[in-house]
């Protein structure tokens, strides 16, 4: 932001005016006072003479030292004149002129310090200003401001202050409202105010509003040049050719008013470097990065500079400029950084390129086309780690909106994933890419992109997808010859071998080689396959067709090789190796050395099973020597340790080779050839169980799960072992997949004889094994038979031997399964006896149940025919009248007497006296009670059933016991009730006791119907009633014994209610009554 201030310090003069002041001499200074100097050197500062303002006002100061009454302020107005002048001309200028001003500036502030005018407004205006000239005491100035706004709260040049310092320190919403009270002040003021607002806008974000003040600060004054900056750049940032245009006349229009603007200058300059002219980049540039300071504007245009050199290929210059532009920026500042990564790329400097990229994304981490070349330096290291990376920025790169259109970042990310191994996604970032390109109008995809997915498809495993794209692109081009129309007639040609179409493939590599005679590539095919197809000499003539051509060829010479040692012509597959190791260039191939210690590595094997131990000696330290060579070249080359280790093994130094295995193993290489030769090595040291171990981890993780070779030898490891059933498993696996392998055949047999003999070792071994022995037994038989006929590798005393053992073991087994056999019928009978036995039992079990339970059925039916019986007797009585309903009978002369004789008794008891009469009542009371209970128990302690055979005298025996009963009773109940004299209760009481003895009678009946024969239950029944007994007469005292009759009324309800709830029960269940259990309380 333009800073204005300065100037305003000087208002307070302006209207000070002084006649005849000449602008070539300054007035003679004598007999004048400091005021009139004053007024002087404020004439000369309106008349734009500063230097004279300055001169003349610092001789007034030396010079006009009469005092007089205000002397002394005059005096400090002076120097706030100097110091706000001194502020701002260190303000516009540049570099070391401006701390130069500074200082002088501060010098005369320090002098207003020392003479105590801290308190002058001006002073610290004027201070806050000048302190702002320096980053590190912004705080200082904010305090002046402020302590100025305390004393002056509307102080126009301190908000202005104060938004100056907000807006440096990043908080433009502040910085907006200072401003903002400053136009409210005053609406008239400087358009520079608002074009301070408009920026605040600008960077907040709000355009709109940003280009609204700029219109007003244009409208407040047309030439404003920081007003058509802002609306120039508004204008052009729009993307419009339109508003492009009208953007670049407003910044024409800034540029006439002042053409040493370095904002305009460095505009300019960016405008022309994108219509290539460099030449005015070059002036316009340099001009902007002399007329500025600001730190930021400089590395600017030193960037600018730098990218003009760059294009017009002057990368040394270029490259000094980009330093000193990275040298000048100030902190996340990084456009140079992209230009100095380039730089090194070019120079073939990837480590300080990629960290350039990476400081430069560090501050812009969305830039895509930063993370595009990153990734690019990423894909170049070929690291699992850096091509992670590098996916991960291209994904990011393609996934926004810029870069989801671009072509080239798709193709990157399809080029990264397959250098992943990914090879569906790169298929499908390739289709993206083509989408793309027929979305954009172009018809044709470039056959380039063509063939690159064709060869992507090819190592996705879809070969077909893959002659269909290559088909594509011929149909689409046709037969023009372009220069990548042989390689993708060979791709073809790749693309038919592996759909093993060897025939079509070998007429493409021929068409080829008809139309571009050297294009070798197809000659290497061609040779291949012959060597596929086990053609050597057809494979070693294709490969000499190369080597005509290019005698130098390495591959043309190290197949050739391989095809003489295939040969077993060792010679010239020396001489070929030794071609390879001659030449300068290649004398450190590692291929070839490998190639030639093998070579050497097969002659000593040879010599060792012929036994020329001192050729194979000689033998394997060439072929160390070689393999050592080879390890100097790359110290973690697998394959030269495990050629070692090999080579120490065939001669039988198989600890030293183990260690090598181990260490290789150890590594953590996923070497084939190095585990399984430390498997073989634990083998022949007889550690059957690590060997085992081994053979399984490369079956399952580093060879084919159905590798012929490896079986047999786990076979061979687990037999010595001790699991020979396993290894016999095993070995018929192996015999399906090479059924003509003799030594396998034989190997089988051997495994088949020990699993017998174990068999047979045992003391009871089960008959399915037995069986299952004699049945391999015969095959292995047939085997050693075969095998001793056949002319083959094992010796004929070997087969022999096995065909001697196989007999005499069929004889040791079928004696062994005729004893077995009586033992299996012996013991086949046992058990049928005991299972006979079993089930006899069983059916003699089932036998006894049966009966068990017909009696049981039987017994149910008569106890339920008794019950019958008895219940229906049971609801005879129950339904019998009572006595009063019975027709009376005669009774005897004694019972007269004894009725006669109580009445004589009752009649003396009338006469005698109060006490002897209650004396007597008492006694007769328990007299009846005692009777009453012997003639209502006398039949209940019977044991016997009642007899259902007489049913007149049954009928009798009822009669007689209910007549004794009901007169016994009733006469005890007469006399109980007879003292009351209320004639009203009498009744009652005879009503109560005829229910009384109602219940009693029936409760007498049925214990006498359903007692049992069993002892112990009829004690138990005749304590009950006992107890019964005793609870009655207790009742019965207590109702004699008490005159209240609600007492009494209480006890005989209580008994005629516990006997009600006896007959309901009676009436209500009687079918679960059991006549030998029930009995009634």
């Amino acid at each position: 932001m333009k800073i204005i201030v300065p100037s305003k310090v000087f208002s307070d003069y302006q209207k000070m005016e002084v006649t005849g002041v000449a602008k070539e001499n300054l007035p003679s200074m004598e007999g004048m006072s400091l005021r009139n100097c004053l007024k002087t050197a404020v004439n000369y500062y309106t008349l734009h003479q500063g230097d004279k303002f300055v001169e003349f006002l610092e001789a007034g100061i030396t010079k006009c030292t009469t005092p007089y009454r205000c002397y002394r302020d005059d005096l400090a107005k002076a120097y706030v004149l100097l110091a706000s002048y001194f502020t701002y001309m260190a303000y516009k200028a540049l570099g070391k002129r401006r701390q130069v001003l500074w200082a002088k500036a501060f010098n005369y502030i320090r002098i207003l310090d020392v003479s105590q005018r801290s308190e002058d407004i001006r002073f610290q205006v004027v201070k806050g200003f000048a302190l702002m000239l320096s980053e590190s005491r912004a705080q200082d100035a904010d305090d002046q401001f402020v302590r100025v706004l305390r004393q002056k709260p509307n102080n126009i040049l301190a908000l202005i202050g104060r938004a100056c310092l907000a807006y440096n320190r990043q908080d433009f919403v502040g910085s907006q409202g200072y401003l903002k009270t400053v136009l409210t002040k005053q609406p008239r003021g400087p358009g520079d105010i608002r074009i301070g607002v408009a920026h605040c806008f600008l960077r907040i974000g709000d355009l709109d509003s940003a280009r609204r003040f700029f219109e007003l600060a244009l409208r407040h004054n047309g030439r404003c040049q920081n007003a058509l900056l802002g609306m120039a750049l508004l204008k052009m940032n729009q993307r419009d050719q339109h508003f492009y245009r009208e953007g670049m006349n407003l910044l024409i229009a800034a540029y006439e008013m002042n053409k040493r603007h370095p904002r305009i200058l460095s505009i300019l300059a960016t405008h022309y470097y994108f219509s290539s002219n460099h030449k005015r980049v070059f002036i316009l540039a340099g001009n902007a990065h002399r007329n500025t300071d600001n730190p930021e504007l400089k590395s600017y245009t030193c960037y600018q500079i730098a990218r003009s050199l760059h294009a017009t290929g002057q990368f040394d210059l270029a490259r000094i400029y980009y330093l000193n532009s990275v040298r000048l920026a100030p902190e996340g500042y990084v456009p140079a950084q992209m230009g100095l990564a380039q730089m090194h790329l070019r120079d073939g400097d990837v480590d300080r390129a990629k960290r350039y990229l990476e400081i430069f994304l560090k501050f812009r981490p969305n830039e895509s086309s930063a993370m595009r070349l990153l990734a690019k330096t990423y894909l170049r290291e070929r690291s699992p780690g850096q091509i992670d990376r590098a996916i991960e920025m291209l994904v990011k790169v393609v996934t926004r909106k810029p870069g989801r259109q671009d072509i080239d970042s798709w193709l990157m990310l399809a080029y990264a994933y397959e250098q992943k191994g990914l090879y569906l996604q790169s298929i499908n970032c390739y289709h993206e890419a083509r989408r793309i390109h027929l979305g954009q109008g172009h018809l044709k995809i470039p056959i380039e992109s063509l063939n690159n997915l064709a060869a992507t498809q090819q190592k996705a495993k879809q070969p077909q997808a893959a002659l269909a794209t290559l088909d594509q692109a011929f149909s689409q081009f046709g037969n023009c010859r372009t220069g990548d129309m042989p390689i993708m007639l060979f791709n073809r040609g790749r693309i038919l071998e592996d759909l093993h179409r060897s025939d079509l493939a070998e007429e493409q590599h021929q068409s080829i080689i008809a139309q571009y005679s050297k294009y070798y590539d197809s000659y290497m095919r061609l040779g291949i396959m012959a060597m596929q197809q086990n053609k050597l000499s057809i494979a070693i003539d294709h490969f000499k067709d190369v080597l005509s051509s290019d005698n130098n060829n390495l591959t043309a010479k190290t197949y050739l090789g391989i095809c003489y040692t295939k040969l077993e012509l060792h010679k010239p597959a020396f001489n070929s190796y030794n071609a390879i190791l001659n030449n300068p260039e290649n004398n450190q191939d590692s291929y070839s050395l490998m190639a030639l210690g093998n070579a050497c590595l097969r002659k000593c094997q040879s010599f060792m099973i012929k036994g020329d131990k001192s050729s194979a000696r000689k033998q394997q330290e060439k072929a160390l020597h070689l393999y050592k060579r080879s390890l100097d070249n790359n110290s973690r080359n697998k394959w030269a340790l495990n050629g070692m280790g090999a080579a120490l093994a065939t001669c039988r130094n198989l600890p030293n080779a183990e260690y090598v295995f181990r260490q290789i193993v150890a590594a953590g290489s996923k070497c084939a050839a190095a585990t399984l030769n430390s498997a073989h090595v634990a083998l022949e040291l007889g550690q059957f169980r690590l060997a085992s171990q081994t053979y399984k981890m490369c079956l399952k993780d580093l060879m084919p799960e159905n590798s012929v070779e490896v079986m047999a030898c786990l076979a061979k490891s687990l037999y010595g072992e001790g699991k020979v059933r396993e290894a016999k498993m095993l070995l018929l696996k192996t015999r399906h997949l090479a059924p003509q392998d003799q030594l396998l055949m034989f190997n089988l047999a051997l495994v088949i004889e020990e699993d017998t003999k174990r068999i047979l070792a045992l003391p009871l071994p089960e008959w399915e094994d037995l069986q299952k022995a004699e049945r391999e037994l015969k095959v292995a038989y047939h085997y050693f038979y075969y095998l001793n006929l056949t002319q083959t590798e094992i010796s004929v005393r070997c087969t022999s031997k096995g065909f001697s053992d196989c007999q005499s073991l069929m004889n040791q087994l079928l004696d062994k399964l005729e004893s077995m056999r009586d033992l299996q019928l012996s013991k086949e009978e046992r058990i049928r006896l005991q299972e006979q036995r079993y089930l006899d039992h069983q059916q003699q079990l089932e036998d006894q149940r049966l009966q068990r339970e017909e009696e049981n059925r039987i017994l149910r039916e008569n106890q339920m025919a008794k019950r019958q019986e008895v219940l229906e007797r049971t609801r005879k009585i129950m339904n019998a009248p009572l006595q009063s309903e019975l027709p009376k009978k005669d009774s005897s002369k004694g019972k007269k007497r004894g009725r006669k004789n109580q009445q004589d008794m009752e009649e003396k008891e009338d006469q005698l006296p109060g006490s002897k009469k209650r004396t007597a009542q008492k006694s007769r009371k328990r007299a009846a009670t005692q009777e009453l209970d012997n003639s209502a128990f006398k039949k209940a302690k019977s044991r016997e059933f009642i007899s259902t055979d007489d049913d007149s005298e049954s009928e009798k025996d009822e009669v007689t016991t209910r007549e004794i009963y009901n007169s016994s009773f009733k006469k005890s109940h007469s006399k109980l009730f007879s003292s009351t004299d209320n004639d009203s209760s009498s009744e009652e009481g005879e009503v109560k006791t005829k229910q009384l003895d109602n219940n009693a009678y029936t409760k007498a009946r049925l214990r006498e119907l359903f007692s049992t024969d069993d002892d112990s239950e009829s004690e138990e029944g005749e304590v009950k009633t006992t107890e019964s007994n005793s609870s009655l007469r207790k009742s019965t005292s207590r109702v004699s014994c008490t005159d209240d009759d609600s007492e009494s009324e209480r006890n005989v309800s209580s008994l005629s209610q516990s006997e009600m709830e006896v007959s309901s029960a009676v009436e209500s269940e009687p079918e679960s009554l059991d006549l030998r259990q029930s009995k009634i309380n």
